[in-house]
C-alpha cells in the first residue's frame, strides 16, 4: 500500500558547503504530481544499516537508500483540493512555501547580508532540473516526512526542540542571522513555515521517520581521520568539479548559486561547517542534477576540507555547543576540536595557509595549488606556517567578518 507524504524541516542549511546547492532564489513554480512512498514504511527501521546496504538496499527506490540509486519522485500538488478550506490557513501555508523557496529575498531583514535560502540545501525552485516544491527534491536533502520526528533531542545544545525551534536554529546558523533579527517563535514567518511543513506532512504516520531524513555520511573505513583530510588536494578537486557554479572565489552567483564561504555564507556553527556532514552532502547531492559525479569518499572529504578551511562568520554562542561531551571530531571550526588534535587553528585552514592557498574570498587559480599535494595528507599539527600568515590573525576561531556579541537562547 502506497502512502502520500511530504514534509520539510529546515535542517542544515545548512547549510550547503561542499559544492552547495545551485538553487535559484526565485518563485517556487512547481505544481503537479503526487508523492508516494514504497509500501508501508517502518519508521526508524529505515535508518538501519541493513536496509541501506546489500540486497535490501538495492531493492529500494530512493537514491539515498544506497549510494547512486535514483528515485522515481513525483512531487505533491498545491492547489485548491489539497489546501485547507480555511482561508487564513491557506494563505499561511502558501506564504510559508515562498519563505522556504526564496528566504533571502522574502525576508531580507531576517537574513541580513546572507544570500542563503532554504532551497539551497533542500531543493525546489526554478531550475529546469528541480523536482517539486522546496523540500521535495529527492536529489537534494529531501525533507519529506521529517516533521514526524519533532520534538527531538539535539546533542548540540543538549535539549529537546520542536519544529519552530529547529527553524529558528537554521536562521541562526545556516542563514547567519543576527540573534536579535531571528523571527520570533510566534511570529507570522515562523508560523507560516511550520504550517507549510505540517501541510506537507498530511498523510504522514506520526513518528514514522523516513531514512532520507539524515543524508548518508562516511562510515567505518570510508571515514578519514580529520588530521588526514587533505584540503590542498581538495582545492584541485574543487576547481575541477565545483568552481563552474560556485566560482573560483567560492561566492557563487547572486540569485542563482550560493556562496560556500565568506561573509554571505553559513557561519562556523552551522552543520555544513562539519567535514563528514558536508562531504555527505557533496557526494549525495552535488553537482546539482548530477549527484555522485564525485563519489569517492576520500575526494568528497578533501573537497569538504577545502571549503571548510575558509573564513566565514563566527557564531558567538559556538563555545556553548556540545557542552557535555564536546564537539565531534568533524567540527573543525571549534576550538575544542582544534585543541584535541594539537592545532592552534582550524586544521584545514592551516594546511591551506601552508600551501599558499587563499582562505578568504580571493579567487583560487590552478597555479596557487602545489603540484605535489601528498604531504598535506599528514597531520602537520607541529609544523609552522613559516610566515604565510600571522598566527594571531588566523586563530582557533575565525571571526574575520565580525558578528553580534549578543547571544540568543531561543534558537538551537
Amino acid at each position: 500500500m502506497n502512502r502520500r507524504i511530504a514534509t520539510v524541516s529546515l535542517a542544515f542549511v545548512l547549510v550547503l558547503a561542499g559544492c552547495t546547492a545551485p538553487m535559484l532564489y526565485q518563485k517556487d513554480s512547481s505544481q503537479d504530481g503526487e508523492l508516494k512512498l514504497p509500501g508501508d514504511w517502518s519508521g526508524f527501521d529505515w535508518m538501519d544499516k541493513n536496509l541501506r546496504e546489500g540486497q535490501a538496499g538495492d531493492d529500494m527506490r530512493y537514491r539515498n537508500a544506497t549510494a547512486g540509486q535514483q528515485a522515481a519522485f513525483v512531487p505533491k500538488k498545491m492547489n485548491n483540493s489539497t489546501l485547507p478550506e480555511n482561508e487564513h490557513r491557506r494563505e499561511l501555508i502558501k506564504y510559508g512555501r515562498q519563505l522556504f523557496a526564496d528566504t533571502a529575498n522574502e525576508i531580507p531583514n531576517q537574513t541580513g547580508t546572507s544570500r542563503m535560502s532554504c532551497a539551497n540545501c533542500h531543493g525546489g525552485g526554478s531550475l529546469p532540473t528541480a523536482n517539486g516544491m522546496v523540500g521535495q527534491d529527492i536529489k537534494m536533502i529531501p525533507l519529506v516526512g521529517t516533521a514526524a520526528g519533532y520534538p527531538e533531542w539535539t546533542g548540540r545544545t543538549s535539549r529537546m526542540r520542536d519544529m519552530r525551534q529547529r527553524i529558528q536554529g537554521c536562521f541562526l546558523r545556516s542563514m547567519n542571522t543576527d540573534p536579535e533579527n531571528i523571527p520570533e517563535y510566534d511570529s507570522r514567518e515562523i508560523q507560516a513555515m511550520e504550517s507549510y511543513l505540517v501541510w506537507l506532512a498530511k498523510g504522514t504516520p506520526v513518528q514514522k521517520v523516513p531514512y532520507w531524513r539524515h543524508i548518508r555520511k562516511p562510515e567505518g573505513s570510508e571515514k578519514m581521520p580529520i588530521p588526514n583530510v587533505n584540503p590542498v588536494r581538495g582545492a584541485k578537486l574543487y576547481l575541477e568539479n565545483c568552481a563552474s557554479c560556485h566560482g573560483k572565489d567560492g561566492q557563487g552567483s547572486k540569485g542563482q548559486y550560493p556562496p560556500l564561504w565568506g561573509p554571505d555564507s553559513y557561519n562556523d556553527g552551522a552543520g555544513m561547517g562539519r567535514i563528514y556532514t558536508a562531504s555527505g552532502f557533496i557526494r549525495e547531492a552535488m553537482p546539482y542534477g548530477s549527484a555522485h559525479t564525485v563519489s569517492d569518499w576520500r575526494d568528497v572529504q578533501d573537497i569538504a576540507g577545502f571549503v571548510n578551511g575558509h573564513d566565514r562568520p563566527h557564531l558567538d554562542r559556538q563555545n556553548k555547543d556540545w557542552s557535555a561531551d564536546g564537539p565531534p571530531d568533524e567540527a573543525v571550526y571549534y576550538k575544542r576540536v582544534q585543541d584535541r588534535f594539537g592545532y592552534n587553528m582550524n586544521p584545514m585552514r592551516k594546511k591551506l595557509l601552508m600551501a599558499g592557498i587563499p582562505v578568504g574570498t580571493e579567487p583560487l587559480n590552478k597555479g596557487d595549488i602545489p603540484k605535489n599535494t601528498d604531504k598535506y595528507r599528514n597531520a602537520l599539527n607541529e609544523t609552522s606556517i613559516n610566515g604565510t600568515a600571522n598566527a594571531s590573525a588566523s586563530g582557533a576561531i575565525v571571526n574575520v567578518f565580525g558578528g553580534s556579541n549578543r547571544d540568543d537562547q531561543r534558537a538551537s
